[in-house]
Parts: structure tokens; sequence; C-alpha cells
């Protein structure tokens, strides 16, 4: 939404500028609603910026979630191909030694050393998803923010026109024997 204050400033001073008080009054009038209508611009622009950096902000957010995914799932690779060669070497050892590794204590090792290698496998995925979802969280939390911001803009500007004209009004329109 976008606001053109010298143009809704010299409309308003056109309508206040009639009633009466001459020349002087009216320009000063004109110019509080100029700046009463200013305020109220800002407030809005104020608000969409802020909704927009917050946007931006929850982007960044998801695609640091995204990177944090990405980072686990290579490390989990990394590891799985480690454990398997740790397994390999295992067995190898096992069979020159001249053990049967089909049964008995070799199984047993081989089965461990993979059990152990996979729950590593496992830590990693579950640590780089914690780190993704608190990137979600802060996305979440961003988006939030910039509507409130949004938001707050608009009752600003609001209550920024509010005030002014009321101003005006009151100081336009004296009571009798004021």
């Amino acid at each position: 939404m976008c606001f053109d204050p010298f143009s809704i400033g010299a409309s308003i001073a056109a309508i206040a500028g009639g009633g009466g008080g001459g020349a002087a009054s009216g320009i000063g009038t004109a110019l509080s609603a100029l700046g009463t209508v200013a305020g109220a611009v800002g407030a809005v622009q104020a608000g969409n910026q802020a909704n927009a950096v917050g946007n931006y902000n929850a982007q960044v957010a998801e695609n640091n979630a995204a990177a944090e995914r990405q980072r686990a799932a290579y490390e989990a690779g990394i590891t799985r191909d480690r454990v398997r060669q740790v397994v390999g070497a295992q067995r190898a050892a096992a069979a020159a030694s001249g053990l049967d590794v089909q049964s008995g204590t070799p199984v047993t090792v081989l089965g461990d050393t993979a059990k152990q290698g996979e729950l590593d496998v496992l830590a990693r995925l579950y640590s780089g998803e914690s780190a993704a979802r608190a990137s979600q969280n802060d996305a979440t939390m961003f988006r939030a923010q910039g509507k409130a911001q949004k938001q707050a803009g608009f009752i600003n500007a609001a209550s920024s026109l509010m005030s002014g004209f009321s101003n005006m009004a009151s100081s336009r329109y004296r009571p009798l024997g004021a």
C-alpha cells in the first residue's frame, strides 16, 4: 500500500482551508494536516518494512534449517562409510587369524561394531534435525514478529490520524465563550 502524503495533505488543506479563519489559519491547519498524514504514512511504511525484514530473516532461517539437514546427512554418510571400513578390517583380521567370521566371537564383535556405528549415524542425524527444527522455529518467530509490526504500523497510523485531526478540530472549533 503506497500513500502520497503531499496529495493527501493538499486535499486536506483544501478542505481545512475553508471555514473562515483567515489565510494564516488555513496554512497552519494545512501544515498540521500534512504533518499528521506524513506521520501516518511513515508508520505504515515502517510496519511494512519491519514485515519485509521479518520475512527475509525467516527465509534465512529456513535456508539454515535445510543446510543443517544436509550437513547431518553428509556426516551420517561419512560415518557409515567409516563403520563399513572398520567392520571390513575386523572381518579381514579375524579371517587372517584363522577364525570363523560366520559364527562365535567374531560375529558378536562385528555386530557390536555395526550397532555402535549405526548409533553414531542416528546421533548425527538427530543433531542435524534438532538444529533444523530450531531454525524453523526461528523462521516462524520472525514471520510472526514481522506481521505484528506491520499491524502495529497500521494501528499507529490510525492513532496518528485520529490524534492529529482531533487536535486540529479542537484548536479550530473552540466552544463559544472560550
